[in-house]
């Protein structure tokens, strides 16, 4: 059984051999997200120069929360994804689930899906995990990650994709999980501007991948 509280690190390979997910390296649903384009605007411009100049220059050197505010919700804001009563950004907002005799709980550092009155979270379609030092027991992002989409593909009950992504220092990684079908991208470098603006792009896909459902 596993029990995801404080007191046991989430384990990535104990929760994939109990839900029996795969790693399937032909997904169609990533490949879709990866294949994202974005249209530019002259503010989205001049903010997306200005954000890869600070990730060249303290993108190694911010903790989780300087992270979080100095780029996280700024890469928020250009891609421009929030519609009122549609769409919505939350962060560090804890999520549980009984499933099956497993429980699972986690706090989301960020997550994106349709609000509920006084700007709680209603359905939640997509996840962010950060963490600054590298992966450790203590705390992998991916694991992190992982069970909040299993939470949510769980309380969603809708039998269509959850997506997420991990970023350790300024490599993120893109992931999608469909039923028991887990995949995710290769690592996005968010000092390299090719890079950044494929992470818009594919945060900018999210509110086509929602107003969809």
């Amino acid at each position: 059984m596993i029990d995801t509280t404080n007191r046991f690190p989430i384990d990535l390979s104990l929760l994939a051999e109990t839900f029996q997910i795969e790693v399937n390296e032909n997904c169609v649903h990533l490949q879709e997200w990866e294949n994202a384009h974005f249209e530019w605007n002259d503010f989205q411009t001049t903010l997306f120069h200005n954000l890869l100049v600070k990730s060249q220059k303290y993108g190694n050197y911010w903790n989780e929360e300087e992270l979080k505010v100095q780029f996280i919700g700024p890469l928020f804001l250009i891609a421009d994804i929030e519609i009122e009563n549609k769409i919505k950004i939350f962060f560090e907002r804890p999520m549980s689930a009984m499933i099956g005799q497993h429980y699972l709980k986690v706090i989301a550092d960020c997550l994106v899906g349709t609000p509920m009155q006084f700007n709680k979270p209603k359905k939640p379609y997509f996840f962010l995990q950060e963490y600054k030092k590298g992966r450790g027991d203590d705390k992998d992002p991916e694991a992190q990650m992982l069970t909040a989409m299993l939470i949510a593909q769980y309380q969603n009950q809708d039998n269509l994709p959850v997506f997420g992504s991990y970023v350790i220092g300024n490599n993120w990684r893109f992931t999608t999980l469909y039923q028991n079908q887990y995949c995710y991208s290769r690592e996005y470098n968010a000092e390299v501007e090719r890079d950044l603006r494929q992470i818009v792009a594919m945060i900018r896909k999210l509110k086509t991948f929602i107003l969809q459902r």
